[in-house]
């Protein structure tokens, strides 16, 4: 019995040892137990209250502790990251055995020397923390509102104290039996902090007046420069600020002759207004001191004259009247009188002269003005070819010779123009064959009869394109293969399009099919089909006399009209060409590629015997014909001369006769071809 006691102490002890082990195991992984906190932009108080929670750690925050924060943690080291959190925030902590207290002051004593640190705290927060440490009474006036940072290190109480003074600006330290007294400064001089800007207004010995503002109230530098008045034996000013004195002014820093001159200048500087009746100054706003005065021109238009006006002065109000040579502008007695003297140096009387222009219409002439000519001083006349302009003797004589510059003829160009029609097909085969042979001079006449229809053509042929292709064109015009669609010539301008157009138009009634009947119903409307052939032509003339042509042919062919019986509009066939080409004046240019198909079916048969059923094909025959034409277009461009005259220039005609002379007298005996 007694071992078996013996025993279950044993097992009891054994017990109690094995969970005091496992107790301290979990004491000390409680004690490294990993974090992880992920705070954006919350309040400081907020993440101080979280991670005391989570670390059962009691942390607390004073009254100075206020705003927002971040703080980002994952890890074991905790005070490590904690304290720099508090870093970034500006706080300190104060770690006691039980309770961590954070703050935005902290204040410590070594060996009688104070070290002092305070982040953004308002003067009254500072002084406050700073006599429970000192264990002084500190008193003080008024002070200034705001926030602010302050760092002392190493300095005893006195100088502690009167560091704070300075960084105060406008106050003063006084020791008291009791402690200590902070006064705001009393001397001949307003020196003082307004919301932690600056304030420094005096009197200078010669009467004059020093004013030097930094981010201050306007109602304080007002009573500050009237307090002034009365130093040195001067007159006490009146005054009344009868306007919203709440703004402040940025930076301000002069030297006046007296109290008038600086008054004015804060004044005018600030928008505000100032008039004195009865002794007393009256301080309003700008527009309360501003009249409305009516302002008569003799030469200058009323909307013109408000502009340039804007432009210098700014914020005036003016109202143009409707007789245009006058208006209201609200002002007061000052900015009148300067507005008064603007309108004396502006409306002036200036010359007008008329510019007559010889080649260029006036609207081009505005559209592509010289350099130094405004457009302001220009207006167009009754007729087409001068223009006003208004300025000085000599901005006129300089447009003048500017005008010798740009005042040019345009250039005009000329297409001889060709256009024709080539059919080829199994009816129309053009194989034409020559043989050459001697001829006596004699002959020579017979050129003017075997090309006679080549030679009435508008268009040189035989000088453009020579004698083989004259007389090729010659035989294919007698036997009716080709077609002269167009000869002519077309006149335009450089840089302007010239448009040819030989087209059929078709007109037709635009009908549906009835689905019930399978009719055709009438709509009423009427559409049109234009066909034919249209040419479009635009030539630029460079400075060496090149001509750089674009051209635009294009061929439409109507088909057979069946909208009577299907409803659909007549087919239609397009073909378009477009070209650029660059070339002197005189060189061809041969546009072709303008091809048309088309094929006709013809039946022939015996009366009665063809109508017969199947027995009838063998008394008629059928016969399909496919043919293509194709329109080529011979352009010849001309730079026309202004100097030259229509006696001087000759006909197509005589040009080739003339050639034709000239190279029978130099191949006299020579070959040519036996067609000729």
């Amino acid at each position: 019995m007694l071992n078996f006691g013996r025993k279950i102490c044993c097992v009891i002890f054994c017990c109690v040892l094995i969970c005091t082990a496992v107790y301290a195991a979990e004491k000390n992984a409680t004690k490294h137990e990993s974090y992880s906190w992920d705070f954006s932009d919350c309040q400081i108080r907020d993440i101080l209250y979280v991670v005391s929670l989570d670390t059962g750690i009691s942390i607390v925050s004073d009254d100075t502790v206020s705003g927002r924060a971040d703080f980002r943690f994952s890890g074991k080291d905790f005070e490590t990251a904690f304290d720099s959190f508090l870093k970034a925030a500006r706080l300190f902590v104060f770690k006691g055995e039980e309770v961590w207290t954070v703050s935005r002051f902290r204040m410590e004593e070594h060996d009688g020397l104070f070290f002092l640190d305070a982040y953004d705290l308002s003067a009254e927060q500072i002084v406050e923390k700073m006599c429970l440490g000192l264990g002084k009474a500190v008193t003080y006036e008024v002070l200034p509102a705001g926030l602010m940072s302050v760092h002392f290190s190493g300095l005893s109480e006195q100088e502690l104290l009167e560091s704070f003074c300075r960084r105060l600006n406008g106050f003063e330290l006084e020791r008291k039996n009791t402690g200590y007294h902070l006064v705001k400064k009393t001397n001949g001089s307003v020196e003082k902090n307004s919301g932690f800007g600056y304030m420094d207004v005096h009197v200078l010995e010669d009467g004059g007046y020093f004013v030097d503002i930094r981010d201050s109230k306007i109602s304080e530098v007002l009573e500050a420069v009237f307090a002034q008045a009365g130093i040195y034996g001067g007159e006490k000013k009146q005054f009344c600020v009868m306007t919203n004195s709440d703004s402040r002014i940025n930076r301000m820093c002069f030297m006046a002759r007296d109290f008038d001159d600086a008054l004015e200048r804060i004044c005018v500087n600030n928008g505000l207004g100032c008039y004195v009746e009865e002794g007393v100054y009256y301080v309003v706003s700008g527009n309360a001191a501003k009249k409305w005065h009516k302002l008569s021109l003799e030469f200058m238009a009323a909307e013109r004259f408000v502009s340039v006006l804007s432009r210098r002065f700014g914020g005036l109000n003016c109202v143009v009247l409707p007789d245009e040579m006058s208006f209201l502008v609200c002002a007061d007695e000052r900015e009148f009188e300067e507005v008064l003297a603007f309108k004396d140096e502006v409306d002036i009387k200036t010359d007008i002269y008329l510019v007559e222009l010889k080649y260029i219409r006036p609207d081009e002439f505005v559209k592509y003005l010289p350099p130094g000519v405004d457009k302001d001083c220009l207006f167009f006349a009754d007729d087409n070819s001068s223009v006003f302009f208004k300025g000085t003797e000599a901005a006129y004589l300089s447009l003048c010779e500017q005008l010798k510059i740009c005042d040019r003829p345009v250039v005009r160009v000329s297409y001889d123009l060709l256009i024709l029609q080539y059919d080829e097909g199994s009816e129309n085969a053009w194989n034409p064959n020559f043989s050459a042979r001697r001829i006596a001079v004699g002959d020579r006449n017979d050129f003017g009869v075997k090309l006679g229809s080549v030679l009435n053509l508008n268009l040189n042929v035989v000088s453009a394109f020579g004698l083989d292709f004259a007389a090729q064109l010659q035989t294919s015009l007698e036997e009716n293969k080709t077609t002269v669609f167009a000869d002519t010539t077309i006149h335009g301008v450089a840089g302007k399009q010239i448009n040819f157009q030989n087209t059929n138009t078709y007109r037709y009634r635009d009908n549906n099919l009835d689905p019930s009947t399978g009719k055709p119903v009438y709509s009423g409307v009427t559409k049109e089909i234009v066909s034919g052939l249209k040419l479009e032509v635009t030539g630029l003339v460079s400075g060496d006399g090149m001509i750089t042509s674009t051209v635009k042919a294009s061929v439409t062919r109507q088909g057979l009209d069946t909208s009577s019986s299907t409803g659909n509009p007549p087919p239609t066939s397009e073909k378009i060409v477009t070209t650029e080409v660059c070339g002197k004046s005189g060189e061809p240019i041969v546009i072709s590629g303008l091809i048309q198909n088309s094929e006709t079916a013809s039946q022939n048969g015996v009366p009665l015997f063809s109508k017969i059923p199947l027995l009838g094909n063998l008394f008629k025959s059928k016969e399909k014909i496919r043919e293509q034409s194709q329109m080529v277009i011979y352009l010849i461009p001309h730079i026309e001369d202004y100097s030259g005259s229509n006696d001087e220039q000759s006909s197509g005609s005589d040009i080739a006769f003339e050639y034709f002379n000239t190279l029978l007298e130099k191949l006299y005996g020579g070959a040519l071809y036996e067609g000729l």
